[in-house]
């Protein structure tokens, strides 16, 4: 596996100051490890170094940043998504340290972090390929606006406490019209955020597959379906819906979209490079996570 100098640490402000987030860069900087630090705030992202905002939608190059191997997320998993975005655009892999609370996506512990990380940088870890998915929204004035996401993509009411109307097509054939408070387009990554939460069951990340799940519709009978990620998804907003309808990506990380029209999703030509420490276990991390080895 390749081995690493020049890596993107990507925190957030109030971690700076972190007593282990100080030692995790000292200790990086003694194997003379090349560190260049992009540091959230609120909804920006700036270089530490020159002060610059860059944001991955539209000012961020390969150039920009140098020649770096791999982002290393200090947080949880709201700010990796933050940071998969630069990883993605990037083309290096993303690893995460968990200062948060669950943490599906950051699975170092803070307290392994030292030992992991060393062996890590000398090439020793796992190299997972998630699945990403593509959306192509047309808004009310016929602006297209595009984004790729690694958890879900989620289009739903705002403002108005009323449900939504949306058709949904797949392959171009109508499949449901629904109404409820939305629905969410997930990936197998995502199905444990979400999409968990409103029914979904939680799909293997290495499963070829992308989930679609209603959020509290109208009627019982709309439920979860699971289609091959091979397949196109196309939401067509009501028009009586448009006014009120949001499209958000990854929790609206970066990008939201008022008035859509019409959603276009399909899987991404390209994937997520996530390295995970050579006794990385999916498995054994759901059942940590959700605590399904103890008696409830």
């Amino acid at each position: 596996m390749k081995k690493f100098k020049n890596i993107i640490i990507f925190t957030h402000e109030k971690y700076l100051k972190n007593k282990d987030v100080k030692t995790l860069v000292s200790f990086l900087k003694k194997k003379k490890i090349s560190c260049e630090f992009l540091i959230q705030s609120s909804n920006e992202v700036k270089i530490l170094s020159n002060n610059k905002i860059v944001k991955p939608h539209t000012s961020l190059k390969k150039t920009t940043l140098g020649n770096q191997g791999l982002v290393i997320v200090f947080g949880g998993d709201g700010l990796f998504l933050s940071a998969s975005k630069f990883a993605f655009i990037l083309d290096i892999p993303i690893l995460g340290i968990n200062f948060g609370k669950i943490g599906f996506l950051v699975d170092v512990d803070k307290k392994n972090a030292l030992k992991e990380i060393t062996q890590i940088i000398l090439g020793k870890y796992i190299l997972d390929n998630r699945i990403l998915i593509d959306a192509k929204v047309t808004n009310i004035q016929n602006n297209q606006i595009t984004s790729t996401s690694l958890n879900d993509i989620v289009i739903h009411n705002f403002g108005l406490l009323r449900m939504i109307q949306v058709k949904i097509h797949v392959n171009n054939y109508l499949i449901n019209v629904q109404r409820s408070d939305g629905i969410i387009i997930a990936t197998p990554t995502g199905s444990t955020a979400y999409s968990m939460s409103n029914g979904c069951p939680i799909v293997s990340p290495d499963a070829n597959v992308i989930s679609i799940t209603p959020i509290s519709p109208h009627t019982y009978s709309h439920r979860p379906l699971i289609i091959n990620a091979k397949d196109k998804i196309t939401v067509e907003v009501e028009r009586d819906s448009i006014k009120h309808s949001l499209v958000t990506f990854d929790g609206g990380n970066n990008l939201n979209v008022n008035y859509p029209k019409t959603i276009e999703i399909k899987r991404s030509k390209k994937s997520l490079k996530i390295i995970h420490p050579n006794n990385y276990n999916y498995f054994q991390i759901l059942n940590k996570k959700l605590k399904w080895g103890g008696r409830s």
